[in-house]
């Protein structure tokens, strides 16, 4: 898993991080995984093609208050050498499903606004931007780019 989200994170501008900021420890990111994996609403889905991870994706409760508990929050990962060979729809068919399943009432997600390809598979799943975060994100040549709010009422 380490390894992976190294190789995503230096693939793409569209997540939050640079691969010298994921300085988790395996035992660390074993601690991440074990809370996904004993959190009975938590669904984490993992790709592999030749024992490689190639694709990562959650869906998960936004909190343990009780205001917040029919709300949960999604993301995926697909790297670049595995786009448009339908990964991330399956990923996103199974993920909505468990959310339905676990009494989720709405999935929210966060997306750079210019990730077309993220936003176009988001939109098809019915996904829609309920607000912009201007500059949500800062690049390190200083430009910026919008974070739009997305959310699927279930």
């Amino acid at each position: 898993m380490i390894s992976y989200m190294k190789i995503m994170l230096g693939e793409t501008p569209y997540l939050l991080r640079t691969p010298e900021e994921f300085d988790y420890s395996v035992e660390g990111e074993a601690e991440v995984l074990a809370r996904r994996r004993d959190d009975p609403r938590a669904l984490m889905i993992l790709a592999e093609a030749d024992g490689e991870i190639i694709a990562t994706s959650d869906v998960m409760p936004m909190g343990t208050k009780s205001r917040t508990l029919h709300r949960a929050t999604l993301g995926m990962s697909v790297r670049q050498d595995y786009w448009r060979l339908g990964i991330g729809s399956a990923m996103m068919e199974r993920l909505i499903a468990h959310a339905r399943q676990s009494g989720f009432e709405q999935i929210e997600l966060e997306v750079v606004s210019t990730n077309r390809r993220a936003i176009g598979l988001y939109v098809k799943y019915g996904f829609q931007v309920y607000g912009t975060r201007p500059h949500g994100i800062k690049y390190p040549d200083g430009s910026y780019a919008d974070d739009y709010l997305m959310r699927k009422v279930l």
